[in-house]
Formats: structure tokens, sequence, C-alpha cells
């Protein structure tokens, strides 16, 4: 990981994230929050947030938890649309709530078979 290089870490996060291993992005978000810049902080939390919920969704059973970390991504991520860091905010934020709102249809909490294909991802080109 370039430690050294909070952006090439935070682009490193998001292909983690992408790649299903949200635990991997969730802690390298960590590392960038606290060496990023105080106006890209907000962005970082928000996708760390969702990196969380996503690993509590597929490896704790989500639940509620799950879900308002999700919500207060959503909050969050609004603030950044359409695009910030090179990042799809607009897409991911749309992507993302059509996520929850069929989490909060469902009668059983957890991931089903379907969901890792379902699961958002974040587009983003390098600025």
């Amino acid at each position: 990981m370039p430690a050294d290089d909070p952006r090439a870490s935070f682009y490193l996060a998001l292909d983690l994230y992408n790649r299903g291993d949200y635990l991997g992005s969730q802690e390298l978000l960590e590392t960038v929050y606290a060496a990023s810049e105080v106006q890209d902080q907000p962005l970082v939390r928000a996708l760390l947030m969702l990196a969380s919920g996503m690993h509590l969704h597929f490896h704790r059973g989500g639940g509620r938890g799950a879900l308002n970390l999700f919500r207060n991504s959503l909050v969050a991520l609004d603030d950044f649309r359409p695009r910030r860091l090179g990042v799809d905010v607009d897409e991911l934020y749309q992507a993302l709530e059509a996520y929850v709102d069929d989490l909060k249809d469902r009668r059983k909490p957890g991931a089903g078979f379907l969901d890792r294909w379902l699961a958002p991802r974040i587009r983003y080109e390098k600025p």
C-alpha cells in the first residue's frame, strides 16, 4: 500500500471494494481518511461507511446495522453529487438507494444468493 500517497491508496481501496473485499477496503479507507485533506474526508468517510455496511451485510448477517450504515452513507454522498475525486457519486448514490430499498422490502436480513451481483459498484476515473 502506498502509505505516503493517500490518493493512490484511495483508488486502491475503491478497487478492493469493487472486488468484494469490503473489509480490506474499509481498513484502507480508515488509513486514507486520517491522511486526507480536510475537504476530502467527508467523501472518504461516506465510502468507509458503505464498505463497512457491505462487510457487515455479507459477513455478519447485516440487519439494521448494515441498513443504518447504508443510509448514513447516502446522506453523506448526497453532498458530493454528481462527481468528486473522480468518483461517479451520482451513479453510486442511485445504485445504493435502490439496493437499500430492496433490502428494506425483504422479510429476512442478510445477503441472498444474488446480492453480490446487485451490490453497488464504485465507478471512478482518476483525475
